[in-house]
């Protein structure tokens, strides 16, 4: 698919429709691996049966469409793109989440918001996202997404705690919103940390899919 053809698909399409049509014919060629829990998440880490994360990308940037299960119902999660263009320079292959996100200028880290929602009565949600080559909106990092076809891909989901109605918006768009300030990591740099209102959740990086480049 070309840069046009993708976004001519992009404006064409919107919302449920969207995230409908990227887990299907849109990123038929992408790399798919299923949503593993994290540490964090208190369950035993590892591949989460039934769940699929896919990644495509190419010239014209980074694609991705996630379906996970075992989420709480009516919990807001955010997935968030982190592509790490000189993942050469972490020591560990895949990077850590600490060196992805610790050393994001060294490793020259692109980190923005991809999707957010609600999670379904049957804790499920699936979300999609599109992240264009260039200058990133939202991007934590002063940084530019010049190298989407080397880059090392982070999907973490991140766990927002139940739905506040008084700043829904601001849960399903930002980092911070609805969560503690002690649950944050510290070594993540000050634009994640102060991205949106703070709340009294224990928020908490539930579960990820890491695409090295080797893979």
């Amino acid at each position: 698919m070309t840069n046009s053809q993708f976004n001519s698909l992009l404006r064409a399409v919107s919302g449920a429709a969207l995230a409908l049509l990227l887990t299907s014919s849109a990123l038929a060629d992408g790399i798919t691996k299923p949503m593993s829990w994290t540490p964090p998440s208190g369950k035993p880490p590892g591949p989460i049966d039934g769940t699929t994360a896919v990644l495509e990308k190419g010239p014209f940037g980074a694609a991705m469409a996630i379906k996970s299960s075992g989420l709480i119902p009516g919990d807001v999660v955010t997935i968030w793109w982190v592509a790490i263009q000189k993942h050469q320079n972490c020591k560990s292959n895949p990077c850590t989440p600490k060196e992805a996100m610790g050393d994001g200028i060294k490793n020259d880290t692109v980190v923005t918001l991809a999707a957010g929602g609600v999670v379904a009565e049957d804790g499920t949600i699936s979300l999609a996202g599109y992240l264009p080559k260039g200058e990133v909106e939202g991007n934590f990092f002063d940084t530019t997404f010049h190298s989407p076809e080397a880059a090392e891909y982070h999907l973490p989901m991140h766990n927002h705690g139940p739905l506040d109605p008084a700043i829904a918006q601001d849960m399903l768009t930002s980092f911070r919103a609805g969560c503690a300030d002690e649950s944050l990591p510290s070594y993540y740099p000050d634009t994640a940390l102060a991205d949106g209102a703070k709340g009294d959740f224990n928020c908490k990086t539930i579960q990820a899919a890491l695409f090295p480049l080797n893979e």
